[in-house]
């Protein structure tokens, strides 16, 4: 394994992947480390919705597609991002998941105040043991808006008093991204 500030700042989202399988121990392995992140009250609130069906992957991708264009719509002329990925969920056969061959959708039991923090530490903790193992990951903002759909999240296998939190694809990644320019962030020191 890597070293800890190797892997932070080595990490990237990955949006291109070999078309090729994860072992399900190293899956294990990611939730397991997941399990690790902090959470308020050591409630340890998260669940982790696994799929691997490619068909069932794209078939959500489809749905989440539909849902994000009407919003992007309004912001092509805002944003050469925004405008960006709208051509791209446009495009015929455009996959919001990037092939990857592993959808992990972290979830969140309602009734844990601190929920979404908790499991979104938890996504980056498991986005952080993947690139220590040379797995790639990305969290698809874009299913976002889908997965708030109870119905859905129910259907795709999600269990009942638990909400989506993050949607993570990990795969073997095609190629490596460049780094991204980094601002300086904005500090105010109060001592």
């Amino acid at each position: 394994m890597k070293d800890i500030i190797e892997i932070i700042k080595s990490r990237r989202c990955i949006r291109e992947y070999l078309d090729k399988e994860i072992p399900d121990e190293d899956i294990k392995f990611l939730i397991d480390c997941a399990g690790y992140a902090p959470s308020g009250l050591n409630m340890q609130p998260w669940a982790f919705l696994v799929i691997q069906n490619k068909d069932k992957i794209l078939k959500l991708s489809e749905t989440c597609k539909k849902s994000m264009i009407p919003i992007l719509e309004g912001m092509k002329n805002t944003s050469k991002t925004a405008g960006d990925f709208l051509a791209f969920l446009k495009k015929e056969g455009s996959d919001i998941f990037y092939g990857a061959p592993v959808l992990v959708i972290i979830l969140g039991n309602r009734n844990a105040p601190t929920a979404v923090y908790d499991c979104a530490m938890a996504a980056q903790t498991m986005m952080l043991a993947a690139q220590s193992i040379g797995i790639g990951s990305c969290w698809i903002g874009a299913a976002q808006r889908t997965l708030m759909d109870e119905k859905l999240l129910r259907e795709i296998g999600a269990p009942q008093g638990y909400i989506h939190v993050a949607p993570l694809i990990f795969g073997y990644p095609k190629g490596k991204p460049e780094i991204p320019e980094r601002r300086e962030p904005e500090v105010v020191w109060i001592k």
